[in-house]
């Protein structure tokens, strides 16, 4: 028995591993991976794929994404990006598409249509009854003087709304059809004079005007558009020649003395003005510009005699005063003048006379006691030395004016001298 348990030292395994062969997976590395202990080179660790447990001995994290979620995400992430740019090219489109249209809207701002007012009336051609195409052409402009009848009679309906910028069009469009449709031009002329475009109204009733030139009204209307353009050439032409057969028309000799007055035709403008109080003896606005040609013209008892009406009419306007007091200054009459300006500061007060005393057409009664006198209790006995300085300051700037003028060489003998002097040398 004691044989049967004898076995050789060396033949038996120690520690029970006997069975363990060296094949075993658990100490062989599998055929892709690295051993941990493994520090070849780069070449080899590019052909080893790296497991999990060399990324815990490297210190790195464990990436536990499924490569399919990383797939997912950046197709996501691609169709963000493709969102994004289509969106900016929508937008990049959107605004081509804006400055194209503020292009063009800028072209047709620079150069608008004319209103048909405004463009030039092609005259008809002749019209041969025996050519079909003629005739064919006529009934297609009678068909256009029916439809220019029909926008006119829109228009009235608007107008009767007080819808003036439409009821313009629908007149436009009718001239677009027939050019001399007498009642689209009417209506576009008081409308235009009603919204202060007075070229196209003036425009309009010349056109009316070149179809009947003996039309009273349509002349007025055209004397009071030119009048309100400031046109004041034609308006003294038109005025004349509307009164040559309505000498009576107040309105149109109001318009020729306005115009004369503008044009500074004093003496015919005053001429007129008297007409104008004819027919129309309150009128304060031609009683106003008749004193002031009379004051230009430097008649100025005449002025007063207008500056008294005035001021009956309306005693708390001061420059009626003030015109008083420069017509009587200008005369010499010194108490006339101070009493003028004692009224004006017990109305105005003593501030705005201060003002008065200064201007410069006073100065022919500076050395009058009386004005003197009342200088000083307004302003004070310094403020009367000032005045009275700055007066002979301004009449010694005068005399070495004329003085200049009166020593002066003509150009004309310098020229000669210089050639005198040439020809000496």
């Amino acid at each position: 028995m004691s044989k049967k348990n004898k076995h050789p030292r060396h033949g038996r395994a120690t520690g029970g591993f006997d069975r363990l062969s060296s094949n075993s997976d658990f100490y062989s590395a599998s055929p892709g991976e690295q051993p941990l202990n493994d520090e070849s080179g780069a070449s080899d660790a590019r052909r080893v794929r790296k497991t999990g447990r060399h990324l815990a001995v490297e210190g790195r994290r464990l990436e536990r994404m499924d490569p399919r979620e990383k797939l997912a995400l950046m197709a996501i992430l691609k169709s963000a990006i493709l969102l994004v740019l289509l969106l900016i090219g929508f937008f990049m489109l959107w605004k081509g598409i804006g400055l194209y249209e503020e292009s063009i809207w800028l072209e047709h701002e620079a150069a608008p249509e004319k209103s048909p007012i405004l463009q030039e009336v092609v005259a008809l051609e002749e019209f041969d009854l025996q050519d079909q195409d003629a005739r064919d052409q006529f009934g297609t402009r009678i068909e256009r003087w029916k439809e220019a009848d029909r926008l006119v009679r829109s228009a009235d309906a608007l107008l009767q709304r007080n819808i003036y910028d439409q009821a313009i069009e629908q007149c436009q469009d009718a001239l677009r059809k027939n050019p001399l449709h007498r009642g689209a031009l009417e209506r576009l002329g008081t409308l235009y004079y009603a919204k202060a475009n007075y070229v196209e109204a003036v425009n309009a009733y010349i056109r009316l005007l070149s179809g009947d030139p003996s039309e009273k009204k349509i002349q007025k209307r055209l004397i009071q558009s030119l009048d309100a353009l400031n046109d004041h050439r034609a308006v003294k032409y038109m005025a004349e020649w509307y009164l040559d057969q309505n000498m009576s028309d107040t309105d149109v000799q109001r318009y020729l003395a306005n115009a004369l007055y503008a044009q500074e035709e004093f003496e015919a403008a005053v001429e007129t003005y008297g007409r104008v109080l004819l027919g129309d003896p309150k009128d304060f606005k031609a009683l106003e510009s008749q004193a002031a040609a009379y004051m230009h013209l430097q008649q100025y008892e005449k002025a007063l005699a207008a500056l008294e009406k005035l001021r009956k009419y309306d005693h708390r306007n001061p420059d009626y005063y003030k015109k008083i007091v420069i017509c009587h200054a200008q005369l010499r009459r010194g108490q006339e003048t101070v009493q003028a300006l004692g009224q004006a500061a017990h109305l105005f007060g003593d501030k705005i006379i201060i003002g008065w005393i200064q201007d410069p057409q006073l100065d022919p009664i500076r050395d009058d006691r009386s004005f003197q006198a009342f200088t000083d209790r307004v302003g004070g006995e310094k403020f009367r030395q000032w005045i009275e300085k700055m007066a002979d300051s301004m009449e010694v700037e005068e005399e070495k004016s004329d003085l200049r003028a009166q020593l002066e060489i003509p150009v004309a003998d310098l020229k000669e001298r210089e050639l005198l002097k040439l020809q000496n040398r």
